[in-house]
């Protein structure tokens, strides 16, 4: 890119978090303003329009139809589109929605949930954007050109993704799972019990051993290593928030695969009770979005 390049920023269905995670770059941000300008962010600035820019930033999936009206002006007006974030990537925590329709997720949170104070059973119905069918990856309504992943991502990958961007390089990422920057000892062992985290709590765990080797619960084998394993190397089993390893292949299938081959042995209702008898949850807990996405590939047009 020559001269100083404009960089425009949105969020759509998402928490924040991963708008939040641009400042965890602290000092890099100074060599980002250097060779770049921010022209849009609504989290700095209230911008209703929308404005050429060379790179554009959106974080957060497709939920409802603004989201997507949102997600076609950036395609419009930006030269490369770079989802940030598992929502954007991959529809996130929130696209385990998709185990419910519109009409249950309304009546739970309107209507059912023990303090809510509805006798008339309303439903929010001004400025509601409607919702869509599902939730769904930001691929699924527009073309993506770069994909930074993470709940949130790590500010190093953003930091090096967006410096590549602005000098015109390719952006080159591991192709590695959690589990090989992952210090922990591997003994090759097989297991006898399959449990959940929280159910570690007062247990002696040996802080050197794998997770998987000592019973727990962990998608390190299927999941994309950007991470560095930070979560492991601080005493948590990987959830899966950088996404699938190989982006052609269920990654919930792929973790059921290896964990029943660790398991098999283990009675299946032990192997049920270790996934609160429910492994949605538990297999797809960042990217359920990512492989249910296909009916909004009409969106697109």
């Amino acid at each position: 890119m020559s001269g100083k390049a404009r960089i425009a920023t949105e969020w759509l269905m998402v928490c924040s978090g991963c708008h939040i995670s641009l400042l965890d770059i602290h000092e890099a941000i100074i060599d980002v303003l250097a060779k770049a300008e921010i022209v849009r962010s609504p989290v700095l600035a209230d911008v209703k329009e929308f404005v050429p820019a060379d790179v554009g930033i959106i974080t957060g999936g497709i939920r409802n139809e603004h989201n997507i009206h949102v997600a076609k002006e950036m395609r419009k007006n930006c030269k490369i589109i770079v989802s940030l974030g598992s929502c954007a990537c991959f529809g996130g925590t929130p696209s385990l929605a998709n185990m419910y329709t519109n009409e249950e997720l309304f009546d739970k949170v309107y209507k059912n949930t023990m303090g809510v104070d509805n006798p008339l059973g309303r439903e929010p119905q001004d400025d509601v954007p409607p919702l869509t069918e599902k939730v769904a990856p930001l691929s699924s309504v527009i073309d993506v050109d770069v994909m930074i992943p993470g709940c949130p991502p790590v500010p190093e990958l953003i930091a090096q993704a967006v410096m590549s961007l602005l000098d015109g390089k390719p952006l080159e990422l591991p192709n590695q799972s959690v589990c090989e920057p992952c210090p922990r000892v591997k003994k090759h062992t097989k297991i006898t019990e399959l449990k959940r985290w929280y159910k570690s709590a007062g247990e002696e765990l040996d802080p050197d051993r794998c997770f998987l080797e000592q019973g727990y619960i962990c998608l390190g084998p299927v999941t994309w290593g950007l991470c560095d394993a930070r979560c492991p190397k601080v005493g948590v089993p990987c959830r899966g928030c950088h996404g699938p390893l190989n982006p052609d292949r269920d990654p919930g299938v792929d973790a059921a695969s290896f964990l029943g081959t660790l398991s098999s042995d283990i009675p299946m209702e032990q192997v049920m009770e270790a996934m609160g008898n429910d492994p949605i949850p538990i297999l797809y807990q960042h990217q359920f979005g990512f492989t249910k996405f296909n009916n909004f590939k009409d969106a697109k047009k």
